[in-house]
């Protein structure tokens, strides 16, 4: 009889039938629960220049926390899962260190401290996890100096160490080729990786410096003659370019290893320029090379397995013939030896400029069209478009591309735990869920919740939640409940049924 009633459990919840006569249902693993909907939903919070956060610099502390909360509230309530929060712009910091300045977006002034003194980017991991979402730390590696509004402080690089940095353009840059350079890069990365609880760690497409034109209207050399002639001293026999590329090379794999030494688990991401190269592929042509003129081997980094994702800037239209978003996603999967994650990068600021919203609505149908071959995923250049629903993009992405919640793809190289089914109770007069493992030894394990309800006979996910809470309201109409735990990457484990109360 037991059995047959556990049976009969199992099949009305499965089919969103309600048991009347049997009472109240107990909490039961539940295999016929359809597994979340998965797809990486981002989109870029750069403070370089206040473009998205915070607004002004000198804005006071309580208004900056305020402008902070609003802007991850909006991207939850949007429908995202990840956002990328810019914390190093130019050799400065918009958390505590002890290694570069306070950054002069937040004051006004570099190496001021917030007063009343408080780290925006503990605030952003601790607001971003209450609300599901990942936060994944921005840093741009070699930028010295972002134009000459602000002058450096006393211990910026470019005070302490005016031989490690290059003037090129309007901006003061980092020199790759020097050893001591790449040390300081990584040693910023990895203290982050040490002492926050981020998500991922992300690089942009900034290496070697974007070709400048002089005068005359052709680009002006990078100035790194005295590095590439002791490098030549030393017998090396690499070309220029290739020099070059091997420095941020060094970079790049220095930074992976790093992070999977401290933690395993955290994600390193690269948003490089959209192609690798002109006219790959065959008869797309293309004026910039990356590989080039940036040093940049987007390629070589996702082959050889030095990022976990890679988010190559297809800020193009789908009907453009050669230079186009189809075009240049497609070929990327094709690169994709590892099956690392490719997330592509979406202009959704050019909306109400050379594209409508639609445009980036299609964008997203394309990765989703190729979810066979790669889970999807993609992200927003920048978050202000959503947020200020420029050509109702916003509101249209989130009744049309966004109205069911999803959670990213699972990283099974950075983690497979089997993790067990949770014990699910009633409490509050069944107002409210709560959760527990019955062996606390598996919460070291879990990262996250995923709650799914039965509304009108159909599973939904209706919340994520970090792993340190343990409890939710009922959610309104659901005929039951299901919760799963997540570990680190984004494996889940079986779920727990618990019927209406």
């Amino acid at each position: 009889m037991p059995c047959f009633r556990h049976l009969l459990q199992g099949l009305c919840l499965r089919f969103g039938l309600l048991l009347g006569g049997l009472g109240v249902l107990p909490a039961v693993a539940q295999v016929s629960v359809p597994l979340p909907h998965r797809e990486l939903r981002g989109a870029w919070i750069a403070t370089v220049h206040n473009i998205n956060w915070p607004s002004r610099p000198g804005l006071p502390v309580p208004e900056q926390q305020a402008e902070l909360r609003r802007l991850i509230q909006k991207a939850h309530d949007q429908g995202l899962n990840c956002l990328i929060f810019q914390v190093r712009p130019a050799c400065d910091a918009l958390y505590e260190s002890k290694i570069e300045p306070w950054s002069c977006y937040l004051s006004g002034l570099m190496s001021l401290p917030p007063s009343p003194r408080w780290d925006p980017l503990a605030f952003a991991i601790e607001e971003a996890h209450q609300h599901g979402i990942e936060l994944h730390a921005w840093f741009n590696p070699y930028r010295a100096l972002a134009g000459d509004r602000f002058a450096p402080s006393a211990n910026h690089v470019r005070r302490q160490h005016p031989e490690w940095t290059v003037k090129y353009g309007r901006d003061w840059w980092l020199n790759p080729a020097l050893p001591e350079v790449r040390q300081r890069v990584l040693e910023v990365i990895l203290d982050v990786t040490r002492r926050y609880d981020v998500d991922g760690i992300h690089l942009d497409d900034y290496f070697y410096p974007y070709p400048v034109n002089g005068a005359d209207g052709k680009p002006v050399p990078f100035d790194d003659d005295l590095a590439y002639e002791r490098y030549q001293k030393t017998a090396g026999a690499l070309e220029r370019s290739a020099w070059r590329r091997q420095n941020v090379d060094e970079t790049v794999r220095s930074i992976y290893e790093g992070i999977k030494a401290i933690k395993r688990t955290v994600k390193f991401g690269i948003s490089p320029f959209g192609l690798w190269r002109p006219d790959h592929p065959p008869g797309t042509g293309g004026g910039l090379d990356p590989f080039e003129h940036l040093a940049a081997d987007s390629r070589g980094w996702l082959q050889k397995g030095w990022v976990d994702y890679l988010t190559p800037q297809l800020y193009w239209t789908i009907d453009r013939p050669k230079l186009g978003f189809r075009t240049y996603f497609e070929w990327w999967l094709g690169e994709n030896s590892q099956g690392r994650h490719i997330w592509p990068g979406m202009n959704t600021s050019k909306v109400g400029d050379d594209r409508r919203a639609g445009e980036i609505l299609a964008q997203i149908s394309i990765t989703r069209s190729r979810q066979l071959d790669m889970p999807p995923g993609h992200f927003h250049w920048n978050f202000g478009a959503l947020d200020k629903d420029i050509g109702k993009v916003g509101s249209l992405a989130r009744e049309r591309a966004y109205n069911l919640h999803t959670i990213p793809p699972a990283s099974p190289w950075l983690s497979h735990v089997a993790l067990p089914a949770p014990k699910v109770e009633r409490i509050d007069d069944g107002s409210k869920l709560r959760w527990s493992f019955e062996d606390p030894r598996w919460d070291a394990e879990t990262r996250w919740w995923v709650i799914q309800a039965l509304v009108e006979g159909k599973w939904r996910t209706v919340e994520t939640t970090f792993g340190s809470t343990r409890e939710m309201p009922w959610p309104e109409g659901a005929a039951a409940v299901a919760v799963r735990a997540a570990g680190r990457a984004w494996e889940i484990g079986p779920a727990t049924v618990l019927s209406r109360p």
